[in-house]
């Protein structure tokens, strides 16, 4: 839950909708002295719960969305260049992120990014262990740590209770921010969100 100091941030590594609002949340965070709470899920468990589906599952919406993916990016000065495979399940990358939070808290918001810009701009591979070490290395983190959380059976149940976190929350796409107690779902509300945290509720 969040409370008057955070922001709980639900993400999936696969959105690119995410991707966007990782490279606000922190500016907008700071804006109203707020911290970000970073809480990964998995939009697959989250779309079934819910019976939501993914844009690129509608013929139309997905028409929509190829293009107004990289446009969004570019409206906010981001790069980002269609990955070969999308979706992806980032439940290795997602893991590894829990990791980090336990360990070393204060870098959990960089490490969000990185994986974010190794899928969507560079075209790194964030599924397997091999790609997780990867990015976690070029920012001086243990990736080999970080890239074990994948089997370790504590971090595999907090993953779980992680995602049914996000479904109890009221999550039904990504991103999806909690403030104060109230929602803000999608990248086109953080200016709402911005509004929240610094002017208060409105």
């Amino acid at each position: 839950m969040a409370t008057k100091q955070t922001i709980d941030f639900y993400f999936d590594l696969t959105s690119p909708y995410s991707y966007v609002a990782a490279e606000q949340i922190e500016a907008i965070a700071q804006a109203g002295n707020r911290t970000v709470n970073y809480k990964p899920t998995l939009l697959g468990f989250v779309f079934k719960s819910t019976g939501n589906s993914a844009p690129m599952m509608n013929p139309a919406k997905g028409k929509y969305s190829i293009k107004d993916f990289p446009r969004t990016a570019r409206f906010y000065g981001l790069e980002l260049n269609w990955p070969k495979q999308f979706p992806i399940n980032a439940t290795v990358a997602s893991r590894a992120i829990l990791k980090l939070k336990a360990t070393q808290p204060e870098k959990v918001g960089d490490f969000v990014r990185a994986l974010y810009r190794a899928y969507f701009v560079t075209g790194g591979d964030i599924t397997s262990e091999e790609g997780v070490k990867a990015v976690a290395d070029a920012m001086g983190l243990d990736g080999a740590a970080l890239a074990a959380a994948n089997n370790d059976e504590a971090i595999k149940e907090q993953m779980k209770a992680a995602v049914q976190e996000s479904i109890d929350i009221g999550m039904f796409g990504a991103p999806y921010c909690v403030v104060d107690g109230e929602a803000f779902w999608g990248q086109d509300r953080l200016d709402q969100l911005r509004k929240w945290v610094v002017e208060g509720p409105f």
